[in-house]
């Protein structure tokens, strides 16, 4: 399992609460920002920052040091559609009595918006990039996972490609509004998933730091550590379209 490593410099410019934010995220599934191949062994973390939002990125200690990078005073933190590292976790979870097929998704590297003019010294406090552009496009605040589903947003979709990926396990492609990525990798299906998302047509996609990915295998834990991410406000869902292509039947 990778080791994070934080610089003062790093450390004195987050704060107590970026700190912490930034170390919650899982890097098992990540990959280095310079090399581009997977996070393993030290891993340090780097910090671009115009003053007005940082994007914290992860890179292996042989690639380069953890440090703070300035950014042109222009320049713009990366959106969803960007196309960052990402995890994806599928579970059926209650909801309000009726279990329902749920997808989490969990960025690797971060962008956090905040305000510049508290001048320097530690960032008085972050809020997500990502999480601010998915409710611009209709998702919701999650406060807690028990209530309803939040309401479905048009135009987003899934699309299952099973048993597609290069190891034989089954893929998922997340298209925004605009057909930009959200999302493009593997997912792993529990067996009640597939037809639970058959039967409804749709999906629950919830996104937010949750630190799944060291949790699959512990559903009570990974429970938990969902809806404590929704108290927290770090939790944002909408349900999505979900479709599986049919099978091929050329010769």
């Amino acid at each position: 399992m990778p080791e994070l490593q934080m610089s003062q410099q790093v450390r004195a410019l987050l704060g107590p609460e970026g700190v912490a934010r930034a170390a919650e995220v899982s890097l098992a599934d990540g990959t280095c920002v310079y090399c581009r191949t997977c996070l393993e062994g030290t891993v340090n973390m780097v910090v671009r920052t115009n003053g007005t939002f940082v994007h914290v990125v992860y890179v292996h200690a042989a690639c380069g040091p953890s440090e703070v990078v300035p950014l042109p005073d222009d320049h713009q933190p990366p959106v969803p559609a960007d196309g960052y590292d990402m995890t994806m976790t599928a579970a059926v979870l209650d909801h309000d009595g009726t279990n329902l097929p749920v997808l989490v998704a969990e960025t690797v590297a971060k962008a956090y918006a905040f305000d510049g003019s508290s001048g320097p010294g530690p960032i008085p406090e972050l809020t997500s990039v990502v999480a601010s552009s998915l409710l611009g496009d209709g998702f919701t605040l999650i406060s807690r996972i028990t209530q309803e589903a939040p309401p479905q947003i048009p135009e987003w979709v899934g699309v299952l490609l099973l048993g597609h990926g290069p190891a034989g396990e089954d893929g998922l492609l997340v298209l925004d509004p605009e057909g930009g990525k959200f999302y493009a990798g593997s997912v792993e299906l529990p067996d009640s998933w597939l037809p639970a998302a058959a039967h409804y047509g749709w999906a629950v996609l919830y996104v937010g730091d949750v630190g799944l990915a060291e949790l699959r295998g512990d559903d009570k834990d990974a429970v938990k550590a969902l809806r404590a991410a929704a108290q927290a406000g770090r939790l944002v869902g909408a349900r999505i379209a979900i479709g599986v292509p049919p099978p091929n039947t050329a010769a």
